[in-house]
Order: C-alpha cells, then structure tokens, then sequence
C-alpha cells in the first residue's frame, strides 16, 4: 500500500508503525521478548506470515535488528506506547469488551510478571480454569519457584496448590488494574481454594500487568518528581 502522501511527521511515522500488530510487536520486544516464538506467545493470533513480514519491515526502518533486539529507534517507541495505553485508560475509549478476551495472551503476560523473591522457596503449582472457554484455551498451570516459572497447557501430574476457576472476563479485570483480589474473589462464578497461606500471597507473586491504572500513575509521578 502506498504512504499518506503528507509531509507531517505524524503521517510519516504512520507510514512505519501505524499497521495492524506493528506497535503490538515493538511492545511485545520492550516486555523482553527475544525470539519469533516468544512474540508469538504475547501475540497468539498473528498468523505466521504477518509477524514476518511485520519483522522485516521493522528491520528495514531500523527498528529491530537481527537478533529480535530493538535498536536505539525501537526503544524511544517505548513511551508512545506507554501513552496510548494511558489514552486507552483514561479516556475509556477502548473499553475491554469480549473480543479482546484471550487466555493464551493473559496467562503468558502473568507468567513473565512474576516476582521471583515473593514466591516461596519451593516449586508451587497455580491451577487456572476459564469456565467459558472452550477446552483447548480453558485449562493452564503455572509451575512457580524462586529458581524458574513454567507455564503448561497440558497437566504434568504436578500437585495442585491452589485453584483458581472462573470466568475469563474477571480474571482479566484482575490483571489490568480493575479489580483488586479481594474483589475478583467476590465475582459470580469464581472460586478459589487450595493453601490458605498462599492463596493470601497470590497477588504479591506478580509484578502485575505494565499498564494498571496504578502503574500509569506512578510513571506520572515519576515525571513529575524530575522536573
């Protein structure tokens, strides 16, 4: 497809970014993504050829290089992405609604925003069930320990520690900043047992979503504090 054919800076950076999964791309690549797979994981309903194709236009700008590794152009994208996700936030004019509701997408960005020194010294096993889902997106384990996190599709055998059941919409919630956990827990259709002790400590293991209201927030504040 031919360029905007304008000479503003805004047309012109469209002309690089502005197609469908590009940005989601570069985010994907700022969250520490180091491989095809590894974007494909954050993005799961790229197709193949797309992400292709959308790599090797970003290498031709360069933004991206060889090794999946943003150059010095990628990484000053960072804060256009951090402001649409305020935009988004802010305005409520991108409300979550079903289409963007994606278990294989949640539960991979839950498994690199976990904190390693909140979780207990040994291996624990966090069961999750997405009533709604139909069985191929329905049923994820996360195996968490101090040393590594493995997320699993298939169940290993592994004890359970603790369960987490409930539908997708209010887990999702949770993870972006609109619920807290005492409230997730409070939505019809969820349940969670299993430790006690850990089900306390849950929320503590996750250095949650990027964009939670909360982070947004303090990046603000951030600004604020060096000027």
């Amino acid at each position: 497809m031919g360029g905007y054919g304008q000479f503003c800076a805004v047309a012109r950076a469209l002309e690089v970014v502005g197609e469908r999964w590009t940005l989601l791309i570069v985010r994907e690549l700022l969250m520490g993504a180091a491989s095809f797979s590894d974007i494909r994981r954050g993005l799961p309903r790229i197709p193949r050829a797309t992400l292709s194709a959308r790599l090797r236009g970003l290498r031709a700008a360069g933004i991206v290089d060889a090794d999946y590794s943003l150059t010095d152009a990628g990484l000053a994208l960072a804060p256009v992405v951090q402001e649409l996700a305020r935009w988004a936030v802010r305005t409520g004019s991108a409300a979550l609604s079903e289409d963007d509701l994606d278990t294989a997408a949640l539960t991979w960005d839950m498994q690199r925003r976990i904190d390693a020194t909140q979780l207990p010294a040994r291996t624990v096993v966090l069961a999750l069930t997405f009533t709604d889902r139909r069985p191929a997106d329905r049923f994820f384990w996360l195996h968490v320990s101090p040393t590594g996190v493995n997320l699993c599709r298939d169940d290993t055998g592994a004890p359970v520690d603790v369960w987490l059941t409930a539908p997708t919409t209010e887990v999702t919630r949770w993870w972006i900043g609109e619920l807290s956990w005492r409230d997730l827990q409070d939505q019809p259709g969820v349940d969670l047992h299993g430790d006690p002790a850990l089900r306390r400590r849950i929320p503590r293991w996750f250095t949650r979503y990027v964009f939670t209201p909360e982070a947004l927030a303090a990046s603000d504040e951030i600004v604020r504090d060096s000027k």
